[in-house]
């Protein structure tokens, strides 16, 4: 029998060791599947800033929004930097759209653009270079910081959670009126019973400083590139929507042909009131002491087809409705002249001007379209050259005219209806009168409304193109960048 030394039964079994295979698999797959945890790790973390990334993206973005709102309401200096007003609504308005946490530890800064972790810099003008707005002071930029995670990207070398830093513009973008309200007091816009407006590419403007020169009492939905008023407004009621936000306290817009029209009676021919079914012919005046009771200077109606020559047309007076121009009735039909009709050749658009001879507060309004199967055929369109012949001065694109000296503020409406069959090319200026539109007036062509004020009914619609109408605009709040 042969006995084992120890030393000899030690190395027996540290070479059985050195031979032993089992349970290799497991270590090498240990050893493999750490650097596939660490990478999965690291895919949840940036899964984690995406959506830290994303929702502070749209904390910068209303927080631009809302300073550039601010700016609109004249609180921004131009070419300096962001005011307290545009900084703490920025502020104000990307804590609404953060954590809690986040929220309680935002600071605010300008004049930055490497916003530090819980800080929001908000700039007026922007200041990131490169940027397309960078210097205009018409945009309000906001850069925030917010604090990545680092659960697991520290196992491949990420010891400090990253920034996430976002970054939005927002300003100011200028739409030409469709409307613009001249009165300085009182309501500009409102709505008599259920209304959509609707303004496409182009803007509604009120003078009115009150704090409801904008009052919709329910069952309204306007929508406009652009609504500004120098007041407030007021809206009532559950049922109503507006788009985009209205821009308050917003600078007026001063009347552009305040001064810019003269004419005189003196020498023109009375031709008494017409009721249409002719060819008219320009430079006289029509109305006069026929204007009484029912009977306007002009009325158009009952299937007739009526012709008006290129040229100013002067109305005396008005009816017990304030009216001094009505086309209405289904069959009725009222167009511009053309030399085959009997009228002058070289010259093109009609110009129409509602004043009164005697006295004061006689001139009426004009009352132009109807609704369902009372809506007239009109086509009509003003100059697209000025006129300078003293005492007659008047610029291009007047279509319609209330003389605000001689208007009927009580009782002169101007009332807009009908339907696509309604063409009016030009402006309608009734600045001491109230434009009403009702039914389904649809104006798609060089169309501006400039009057005292508006009441709303139905559902009218205005889309402005680009045309010869000189340029009023208001501005809205758009995001940018």
């Amino acid at each position: 029998m042969t006995t084992e030394t120890p030393s000899a039964h030690q190395g027996r079994r540290l070479r059985f060791f050195l031979r032993d295979r089992r349970g290799a698999a497991a270590v090498i797959i240990a050893v493999t599947l750490l650097p596939l945890f660490a990478f999965a790790g690291l895919g949840v973390d940036v899964g984690i800033w995406y959506t830290v990334k994303r929702q502070a993206q749209s904390a910068a973005d209303v927080a631009a929004l809302s300073g550039a709102m601010e700016l609109a309401a004249g609180k921004g200096v131009a070419g300096g930097p962001a005011t307290t007003d545009i900084q703490n609504l920025a502020k104000y308005a990307a804590m609404n759209n953060l954590s809690a946490n986040a929220a309680t530890s935002l600071t605010v800064a300008t004049g930055c653009t490497n916003a530090a972790v819980n800080q929001i810099c908000v700039n007026n003008p922007p200041l990131f270079p490169g940027s397309t707005f960078t210097g205009n002071s018409n945009f309000v930029e906001a850069i925030l910081g917010q604090a990545g995670v680092s659960i697991f990207s520290g196992l491949v070398g990420y010891t400090n959670a990253p920034i996430v830093r976002t970054r939005a513009v927002a300003g100011l973008k200028a739409f030409a009126s469709c409307m613009l309200a001249l009165n300085t007091t009182g309501q500009d816009l409102k709505n008599s019973g259920n209304a959509t407006l609707t303004l496409n590419n182009c803007s509604f403007v009120s003078d009115s400083t009150s704090d409801d020169s904008i009052r919709f009492n329910g069952g309204v939905i306007m929508t406009a590139a652009a609504i500004s008023t120098a007041g407030g407004d007021v809206i009532n009621g559950n049922s109503n929507t507006v788009s985009p936000p209205i821009t308050t306290n917003a600078p007026a817009v001063s009347d552009p042909y305040a001064g810019q029209i003269t004419y005189s009676l003196a020498g023109l021919t009375n031709k008494g009131c017409s009721s249409g079914g002719a060819t008219l012919q320009p430079n006289f005046v029509y109305g006069g002491p026929c204007a009484r009771g029912s009977t306007p200077p002009m009325n158009f109606s009952a299937g007739t087809t009526t012709t008006l020559c290129p040229g100013v047309y002067y109305l005396d007076g008005e009816d017990n409705q304030g009216e001094a121009f009505v086309i209405s009735g289904n069959g009725t039909v009222v167009k511009m002249g053309t030399v085959t009709d009997g009228c002058a050749a070289g010259s093109a658009g009609v110009t129409i001007i509602a004043t009164c001879s005697s006295g004061n507060n006689c001139g009426g309004g004009f009352n132009v379209g109807g609704t369902g199967s009372n809506t007239p055929t009109v086509t009509l369109s003003a100059p697209t050259t000025a006129v300078n012949a003293p005492p007659l001065k008047i610029p291009a694109e007047i279509l319609f005219y209330q003389d605000a000296a001689k208007a009927d503020t009580n009782k002169g409406t101007t009332t807009l209806a009908g339907g696509s069959a309604v063409s009016l090319n030009g402006v309608v200026y009734t600045p001491a009168g109230q434009i009403g539109l009702n039914g389904s007036p649809s104006f798609n062509g060089c169309t501006e409304l400039i009057a005292g004020s508006f009441i709303i009914s139905g559902t009218p619609s205005m889309t402005r193109p680009a045309c010869g109408v000189a340029t009023r605009s208001a501005n809205n709040v758009v995001l940018a960048e």
